[in-house]
């Protein structure tokens, strides 16, 4: 309908619609020539470059299975995502902040038998490499064997072609797999039609990292481009350079921004973040972590816009997402239950929790995966009846709200006493000097388990000692025993490769440093 209208824009040039779909042709028919079938995978290691895009949509017309890879992965993930899916082609930058993808892929490739083919993005070919640039050019397949021939290998919306990879604190990166049914309906019935009203007026600006195909990819570039909109791509988020991100948003005029809570937060605490005219902003899109409430509540102030809630699982989907219609206590939640999916909350034992009484979260549904790609042990996360069990505790309300309210795993049992630590976590949020925080167990012989807090400074503001945390905590009208025991304070934590805190590795560094003396226990009160 508009075809020179821009699909997407990223740090290297706009692309119309006509010009994506020339390119995503070109590129289909050549990996065709090079003999790719359907249902083989093609890895694309990219940061927010319009690349990803162009790939994805090429092997989406010809069967061709889609595996985004996070920028920030090296040899180990790289080389157990491209051995376990398989991959007969991989496409990746010569380099990229100072990092050598070529020389990885080079070092990989004997590891590789399936890997047919190493494409590079935006620098000359050497040795066997090809052009990616030089791939999507070429369109002598148009005179030679015409717009028929490529049609004939559209395959069923139905069959598996996107890859999510997951970015677990505990173990490898596993590999979940979509159809394009499940994206469509989830992009546009769901989130776009019942949670933002989306239009061909929307711009989407991805600020998370598109490699994982959710978060950063999904919403901010998919969505919008499935309404006839826009979409806007941040090559590197820098956590320490929010401005850019901010006048990304202002110079574009997007209507919606997409972030894991530690990007928005960032924004919040940025001394410049009432500089730039956000006015074009509808909404903010949260996803991948909890964002705690005083933080969607600032948010909704300074942007002026709903801060808008999606809830799920890279692996299984999304069950849950506010409305940017619903009023500010219910944007609180964790969302509404979507239309096509089903949510129970169960008990230890496998029975239907009551109404407002706490269990797992459980869910399936028209947008859920089709569970991990070749076979891998999924570890019971799915039973046989189809339910996804996230680990995740919560309650739903009698209007079919979610509310999460803490982590089977993440439960600190101390001195008998189970503690929530995303409760402390949400006080210590709203203090002055804090910009985010993790609390983590902290093993204790006697006790069994005490309570570490980890903190990120605000700018500009004076360390707190432990004592005043502890005090600032209890203050909030919490048992005794939530306040914290141990204290260490960060620059950044440090996080997977879906920008997610890496829990796992705060608890280590507080039981290899548990005697230092920035991590002392206080006294109980």
């Amino acid at each position: 309908r508009t075809p020179k209208k821009v699909a997407v824009t990223d740090n290297r040039s706009s692309i119309a619609y006509q010009d994506l779909v020339r390119r995503t042709e070109n590129l289909a028919a050549s990996l065709l020539d090079l003999g790719l079938a359907a249902g083989e995978v093609v890895a694309v290691q990219a940061p927010n470059w319009s690349e990803l895009l162009i790939a994805h949509l090429a092997l989406d017309r010809i069967g061709g299975i889609f595996l985004p890879v996070h920028d920030g992965f090296r040899a180990t993930e790289m080389r157990h995502l491209l051995q376990t899916a398989g991959a007969v082609a991989l496409i990746h930058p010569a380099a990229f902040h100072g990092f050598e993808h070529r020389a990885l892929a080079e070092a990989l490739a004997p590891e590789l038998p399936a890997l047919r083919h190493r494409i590079v993005l935006r620098a000359a070919p050497q040795g066997s490499e090809l052009s990616f640039d030089t791939l999507c050019e070429n369109d002598g397949w148009r005179e030679a064997q015409g717009q028929e021939w490529l049609r004939g290998h559209r395959p069923s919306a139905q069959e598996p072609l996107q890859i999510m990879v997951s970015s677990g604190t505990t173990s490898m990166p596993k590999c979940s797999i979509f159809s394009d049914n499940n994206m469509v309906f989830k992009l546009v019935s769901q989130y776009g039609r019942y949670a933002t009203q989306m239009t061909d007026r929307d711009i989407g600006a991805s600020i998370a990292p598109a490699g994982t195909g959710a978060t950063g990819y999904n919403y901010p570039i998919i969505a919008p481009l499935l309404h006839g909109g826009s979409s806007v791509l941040l090559e590197r988020w820098d956590g320490n350079r929010p401005g850019q991100a901010l006048e990304l948003i202002a110079r574009h005029r997007c209507t919606f921004a997409v972030m894991i809570p530690t990007q928005l937060v960032k924004l919040l605490r940025s001394p410049h973040a009432r500089d730039y005219d956000l006015s074009s902003l509808r909404f903010i899109s949260n996803a991948g972590a909890k964002l705690a409430d005083s933080d969607a509540e600032e948010a909704e102030r300074i942007f002026g816009c709903p801060v808008q809630t999606v809830y799920g699982a890279t692996d299984a989907g999304v069950p849950t997402m506010t409305r940017i219609a619903d009023p500010a206590p219910r944007r609180r939640t964790a969302g509404h239950v979507l239309p096509g999916e089903e949510v129970r909350i169960i008990r230890d034992d496998g029975t239907e929790a009551a109404p407002g009484e706490p269990g797992e979260v459980t869910w399936r549904g028209a947008n859920s995966s089709y569970g991990y790609l070749a076979a891998v042990d999924h570890g019971g996360v799915w039973d046989e009846d189809g339910w996804y069990h996230s680990g995740d505790l919560g309650t739903v309300d009698e209007e079919g709200y979610l509310v999460i309210v803490g982590r089977k795993k993440d439960m600190i049992i101390r001195g008998g006493h189970n503690i929530n630590p995303h409760k402390i976590e949400e006080i210590l949020i709203r203090h002055p000097a804090v910009v985010d925080a993790a609390v983590v167990p902290v093993r204790n012989a006697v006790l069994g388990e005490q309570i570490g807090a980890a903190i990120v400074l605000a700018h500009g503001q004076l360390e707190p000692s432990l004592a005043e945390l502890a005090r600032f905590v209890l203050d909030a009208d919490v048992p005794k025993w939530y306040q914290p025991e141990y204290l260490k304070i960060f620059q950044d934590f440090p996080r997977n490769a879906g920008g997610k805190v890496d829990k796992r590795q705060i608890s280590l560094l507080f039981e290899q440093d548990s005697q230092d003396s920035a991590a002392q226990p206080a006294t109980p009160a």
